[in-house]
């Protein structure tokens, strides 16, 4: 409780950092070695704290480390997000839910949750422009097993977040037009 306060106390210095790219990386190569744990301490935030756009540190870890080990950092942190969002919400139940998660969002994903199941869970974390840091609280008052839970995200995130590290990746190697077209190809497909 005291960390939700204390980053609703910041979180407009926090969202004007983290929509910054060139000051996260910044920020991340400062840390030299230790730089990728503050990377996967960012994505872990970023899960738990909806409103932290995640694409940022997806783009930034690809521009840092490339496609390769940027996708593994924002996998890991994503992961180990998705695991504390879920296990909160099954700690604490809806009452804490229905404090983290918009009233709108839980009333419409929560439905989804509970008839649809593992296919529309997976869809969700897949598909770009859903709320689906939000759903890992929402999934974590469902009766699907963790194990299923974290398969489910960690296999719907994983594309989303090679897409956002070969972006940042292009952006690195100067390669603009390929990662604008590889950026385009991705929105337009789900358009």
């Amino acid at each position: 409780i005291v960390i939700f306060i204390t980053i609703a106390y910041f979180s407009k210095y926090i969202l004007y950092f983290l929509n910054n790219p060139d000051d996260v990386r910044t920020f991340v190569t400062s840390f030299g070695f230790f730089g990728p744990v503050v990377l996967i301490l960012m994505q872990i935030l970023q899960v738990l704290f909806a409103p932290i756009p995640g694409q940022i540190a997806g783009f930034v870890s690809g521009y840092i480390y490339g496609v390769f080990w940027g996708t593994a950092y924002t996998m890991i942190g994503a992961t180990i997000g998705s695991y504390i969002a879920i296990t909160l919400a099954r700690k604490f139940g809806r009452p804490f839910v229905e404090k983290v998660v918009d009233k709108n969002t839980l009333k419409k994903f929560d439905k989804i949750a509970q008839d649809k199941g593992v296919f529309a869970l997976f869809l969700i974390w897949l598909l770009p422009a859903l709320p689906d840091d939000a759903v890992c609280y929402i999934s974590g008052l469902t009766n699907i097993k963790m194990k299923t839970l974290m398969i489910i995200v960690f296999l719907g995130r994983l594309p989303g977040f090679i897409v956002l590290n070969m972006i940042g990746d292009g952006v690195a190697v100067a390669s603009s037009t390929i990662s604008f077209i590889i950026f385009c190809s991705n929105n337009l497909s789900f358009v």
